[in-house]
């Protein structure tokens, strides 16, 4: 075969046969890794957000990049059309914190990968990562106190408010995490990640919050 007719070949418009076994075996992979990233993410992730909800995502995002992906490698038109599609979809997803856009990608990542049918380069990256971030879980000093999400809504603030409140927080917690900030007109929402040793230092931090005039406060564990 030529110089001319591997050009040919390689702008056929036509697309090639896809191997359904080869397609179901890789979309099976695929269901696995996304199951086990799931899992990985909930018990080890940081984010404020529904953790549950968020992963429940994770399968079905791998899954379309993979089709995605099979269809557009078995045909040069198909990946142009992709490209024209892509121009008028656009995908948005409240992306709050840099921790959910990684896990993301990992997700895509291994759609991309069974997808081009490079099973083994896939699997043991994927392992590999994982690996990293249970080794990371259990090795943090920190784990071994109770982690949790305190959440204080100030309605109708008045000055001195937040200072009060951080003030409260940073006397009863050791290091505390500013994890989100949002205020409107009449509201102030704070989020603030803090390690505790037993339920009381809770209970005595609310009771301090509370203290100030139409404040809310929760506590949210974890997981």
């Amino acid at each position: 075969m030529n110089n001319y007719e591997k050009i040919l070949q390689y702008f056929n418009f036509e697309p090639q046969e896809i191997d359904i076994n080869l397609f179901l075996l890789n979309a099976a992979m695929t269901i696995v890794m996304a199951i086990i990233l799931e899992l990985t993410y909930r018990r080890c992730a940081n984010t404020l957000s529904n953790k549950s909800q968020f992963a429940y995502n994770f399968v079905m995002l791998s899954l379309i990049t993979m089709l995605i992906i099979t269809l557009v490698g078995s045909s040069v038109a198909l990946s142009l059309g992709l490209v024209g599609a892509l121009s008028i979809v656009r995908y948005r997803a409240a992306i709050k914190e840099p921790e959910e856009l990684t896990y993301l990608f990992l997700a895509i990542a291994i759609g991309l990968g069974m997808g081009a049918n490079q099973p083994v380069v896939t699997i043991i990256s994927f392992l590999v990562l994982i690996a990293v971030i249970w080794i990371r879980y259990f090795i943090k000093p920190s784990n071994k106190l109770n982690a949790f999400n305190l959440v204080i809504n100030i309605h109708n603030p008045k000055e001195g408010d937040m200072e009060k409140i951080v003030g409260i927080i940073s006397l009863r917690f050791n290091r505390p995490a500013l994890r989100r900030f949002d205020q409107s007109k009449d509201v102030i929402d704070l989020a603030f990640r803090v390690r505790v040793k037993n339920m009381d230092m809770l209970t005595e931090c609310k009771n301090e919050i509370l203290k100030i005039e139409n404040t809310t406060v929760s506590f949210v564990d974890i997981r």
